[in-house]
């Protein structure tokens, strides 16, 4: 077992679990981290964006029988990945903490790959607050153990299969689909959970209908459709992949929000580059208990919260080594929690 995760050999009792450290402790530890300046997150943004046009204007400019529309492609993708990444932190407005802008770039990246950034925006901030504590959680990527004992062989197959299938069958439309469909339990009862798909889709027509017009107007159309699917595919797979890494077989509520937040994450141990591609979210933990530390101040965040544990004697925060190293465990057997939401060892 590569994972250093407390919580798989916790019992989540109070004779196996170290007391959890008071909110005030740990938000102290941390509190001169918490506000966003807006020079990192500008060339954050701008140079993934930067990236990915120069990648799609290399595949534009080579025919679909040649070697380097493929190669221009697969690169769009990638950096696709670095954007879509951007726009989370625009959400939490930790992107460059200027609120238009973050609102504004989020729209600009995800409207033009069909993604519903507003309805994906108000459900996020629900995400943060169910995290690890309610099932309805609409980012949650665990089953329960009901879910999987009611379901049918096919839906099994599925459950046991999940990651594998979200990363390389789902990809970037599993997720917008699993959006959409989720939103529907919270869309009477939000006001604003409606406005922003509504404005969604007027974006999405418009931006969409304006690309692909242009691409058929030049005789384009079906390299704009053959380059928008291997950037879905290899965009929202690396997004589907960092999410389910992340957060897989994680949850359990603690003495606190912001211990529990801690708890209901996963780190994960990675070199620069994965880390610059998945914008320092790699520190996960962190960001869901403080969500206010923008990307850059992360890392520093958790190597301040990883001595406070250890020096008040609480438990450590769940660490893995490596993102393809994990995935390939969390991969091996199937993770399930309990209704009320306890780990299953």
């Amino acid at each position: 077992m590569n994972e250093k995760e407390s919580v798989t050999a916790a019992k989540m009792n109070s004779e196996s679990r170290v007391a959890d450290l008071p909110g005030q402790v740990l938000n102290r530890a941390i509190a001169d981290l918490q506000i966003t300046r807006p020079g990192p997150g500008l060339w954050r943004y701008l140079s993934a964006m930067s990236l990915m046009f120069v990648s799609l204007a290399i595949a534009f400019n080579y025919g679909l029988d040649s070697s380097m529309f493929y190669i221009g492609a697969v690169l769009a993708g990638i950096f696709f990945g670095a954007v879509g990444v951007t726009t989370h932190d625009a959400i939490h407005h930790t992107l460059t903490g200027m609120s238009w802008f973050d609102e504004v770039s989020a729209r600009v990246a995800t409207w033009g790959v069909l993604w519903p950034h507003g309805v994906y925006s108000e459900l996020h901030k629900l995400h943060h607050k169910m995290n690890g504590v309610d099932t309805r959680d609409p980012e949650r990527v665990t089953y329960t153990n009901e879910e999987y004992e009611s379901a049918n062989a096919l839906r099994k197959f599925v459950i046991r299969n999940q990651l594998w299938l979200a990363v390389f069958v789902g990809g970037g439309i599993g997720m917008i689909i699993g959006h959409l469909l989720r939103s529907r339990g919270f869309m009477k009862q939000s006001k604003a959970l409606r406005r922003e798909l509504f404005f969604d889709i007027i974006g999405i027509g418009a931006v969409n209908g304006l690309l692909y017009g242009l691409a058929a107007a030049h005789g384009e159309l079906t390299k704009a459709v053959i380059l928008y699917i291997i950037v879905e595919r290899i965009g929202g797979g690396l997004l589907q992949f960092r999410a389910h890494i992340e957060h897989y077989g994680l949850a359990g509520k603690r003495a606190n929000y912001f211990s529990t937040q801690l708890h209901a994450c996963r780190n994960i141990e990675t070199n620069a580059a994965m880390s610059w591609l998945f914008n320092g979210l790699n520190f996960h933990s962190i960001h869901h208990a403080f969500p206010k530390v923008p990307f850059y101040h992360l890392e520093e965040a958790h190597v301040r919260m990883t001595k406070t544990l250890d020096k008040e004697g609480a438990e450590s925060m769940p660490q893995a080594q490596g993102y393809i190293r994990t995935f390939l465990s969390l991969a091996k057997s199937m993770r399930l929690i309990n209704s009320v939401q306890t780990p299953q060892p």
